[in-house]
């Protein structure tokens, strides 16, 4: 409930917001998509887009965070599960229901760029947003879509390490840019790597972020490319483009904020949001519960 005397505003009201600012924003530039995979079936963590942040499911702190960035003309989850498609529906947002057997994100991307392109809609640029980043930052969303608009045709971001496990750690990936930040290669390991074999906290190590970008033309070749020897050894699907020629550019920001990854991230992130531990700062979505 407000302070200003106009009662409480139901959840909907601010992704029709999101939506009418977008129409607002349009211009004759690229037209970005922003989708938003979301299984329910995950192994690790079922139902995870519909479990609750402070009362509403995580896919609507994503999806309401995503929609405010000012570069998507269109922000839709993707999802193959009718339970996630309802709860989408419910609080005002635009889903489209994807084929049980896509592998990945990426393939619900293209599934949901072909239906929107079937129906007479065209986009330049296809954004892949985490289901699973109630907080993601508009800004970053605006950064990765705008590193895509020259010759590079794959994007993603990433941030200045912080700390010596942040370069170590082989679930974070780390990548090594050209003075223009185009991506000469991504890794599990330390790179760069100095002869010492130590961690240097004066070398520029960058933690690459999960967020990606495509060129809408260059996404059906990306899923068609046959795996790499590179993207073999390293496990990770972008070094294909690299081996393969294309560009990728990288967008850089100072913070990230991470996802939620386990049961008891989310425990304890709602914890932090009854006892009012949580600044609300980081919690953007949040604050639109109670305008």
């Amino acid at each position: 409930m407000g302070g200003n005397g106009e009662g409480p505003r139901i959840p909907g009201q601010k992704i029709v917001g999101a939506i009418l600012g977008r129409v607002l924003r349009r211009s004759n530039g690229p037209r970005v998509l922003g989708v938003i995979p979301a299984r329910y079936g995950s192994t690790r963590f079922c139902a995870k887009p519909l479990k609750l942040i402070a009362g509403m499911p995580m896919i609507y702190h994503t999806y309401t965070n995503a929609s405010a960035a000012k570069s998507l003309a269109k922000c839709v989850v993707a999802t193959d599960d009718q339970r996630i498609f309802d709860a989408v529906k419910g609080f005002g947002g635009e889903v489209v229901m994807t084929d049980i057997n896509c592998d990945n994100g990426t393939e619900r991307c293209l599934e949901v760029l072909n239906k929107l392109k079937a129906q007479g809609e065209h986009y330049d640029i296809v954004v892949n947003i985490q289901g699973d980043e109630p907080f993601i930052e508009e800004h970053h969303i605006d950064v990765v879509a705008e590193v895509v608009k020259g010759d590079a045709v794959m994007g993603t971001l990433a941030r200045p390490h912080k700390d010596e496990a942040d370069v170590t750690g082989v679930n974070n990936v780390k990548v090594v840019l050209d003075v223009n930040n185009y991506a000469l290669y991504f890794s599990r390991a330390m790179i760069p790597y100095n002869k010492k074999g130590k961690y240097d906290p004066d070398t520029p190590y960058w933690r690459k972020l999960g967020i990606y970008s495509y060129k809408a033309s260059f996404l059906p070749k990306f899923i068609e490319m046959p795996v790499s020897k590179l993207q073999k050894a390293e496990d990770l699907e972008q070094n294909k483009v690299i081996e393969a020629g294309y560009k990728i550019k990288v967008g850089i920001v100072q913070e990230a904020v991470h996802g939620v990854d386990t049961e008891e991230q989310l425990d304890d992130l709602n914890n932090m949001i009854t006892s009012g531990k949580f600044p609300c700062m980081d919690l953007p979505s949040l604050a639109h519960l109670g305008r």
